[in-house]
């Protein structure tokens, strides 16, 4: 439970921020919070969404949260929760943003997705990259500037994730071999393309239907890349409906051969698994592999 000191400094802060009596008529515990402490926040002044941890567990992640959703806001024509406080208080770092609201989802639910994401997609820079590196889950993520997509994925993606798992003993050396194999095979892999803005964790735990009817994104893992690491992502868990993607293609075609760049794309997610859950991740890993390098 959260700690009634800390639920009225964050309250006290909201009052202060809005400039009005804030009063707390709900606290609900949310799940997906297994990185961070969630909770709704039901109030006269509105609904919030709050998330907080030890202060020194995950340093800036919430400030760089915060400017990952800015980032997306200002680029994209999607409904984006407005970020309210990034603070502490003693030992807890927070995040304190607008409350979705949900609705059933409206008939063309799945076509604007794919139209909204195809955009934001357009939204391009000279490299790629980020100013500066942020969170995937709970593990940094490097955004160094590239002027080219095959060294940024493998140097600031696949590497720094293969390092870690093996540094830990959660992948064998013959995963290494096969993906040092994989990486000199990687720019003929890739055709030229423009960096794109992606969310980067753009997976179905990661939006809800706002009460327009219409997809709200959240927990970004923002930077500039290739576009097809979003579309992958769709593909890793599922959920997304052909309509989507047909509305995508529609918009901003993909380059060819991109259905067969898909498990390589989620190379990187799924050894961002194997490093937050464990082993049993490995094998899609090896499968991939057994297939490409």
């Amino acid at each position: 439970m959260m700690e009634a000191s800390f639920q009225k400094a964050v309250i006290d802060q909201l009052g202060q921020h809005t400039r009005a009596l804030v009063n707390i008529e709900q606290v609900r515990l949310t799940s997906g919070g297994s990185i961070n402490h969630t909770y709704s926040l039901f109030t006269n002044q509105g609904h919030f969404f709050l998330k907080f941890n030890q202060v020194d567990l995950y340093p800036r992640m919430f400030k760089l949260e915060k400017e990952g959703l800015e980032l997306l806001q200002k680029h994209s024509d999607f409904k984006i929760p407005k970020v309210i406080l990034e603070s502490a208080h003693k030992e807890y770092a927070y995040l304190l943003i607008e409350g979705i609201n949900t609705s059933p989802k409206a008939n063309n639910f799945w076509t604007l997705f794919g139209q909204r994401l195809a955009a934001m997609h357009k939204k391009s820079t000279d490299n790629y990259g980020l100013d500066q590196d942020n969170y995937i889950g709970s593990l940094p993520q490097k955004n160094v500037w590239k002027d080219n997509w095959t060294d940024f994925f493998v140097q600031n993606r696949l590497h720094v994730q293969e390092k870690l798992a093996f540094d830990n003993q959660l992948i064998d050396p013959q995963i290494s071999t096969q993906l040092a194999k994989l990486y000199g095979k990687m720019e003929h892999l890739f055709p030229i393309s423009k960096p794109s803005l992606l969310h980067g964790d753009l997976w179905s735990c990661n939006f809800l239907c706002g009460v327009d009817g219409q997809a709200t994104i959240f927990d970004p893992a923002v930077y500039y890349g290739n576009r097809e690491m979003d579309i992958a992502m769709t593909h890793l868990f599922g959920g997304f409906q052909k309509e989507f993607y047909n509305a995508y293609q529609r918009e901003f075609p993909l380059d060819k051969g991109w259905e067969d760049r898909i498990e390589i794309c989620n190379l990187y997610p799924l050894l961002v698994h194997v490093n937050l859950f464990g082993t049993s991740y490995a094998n899609r890993v090896k499968a991939i592999l057994k297939r490409y390098a």
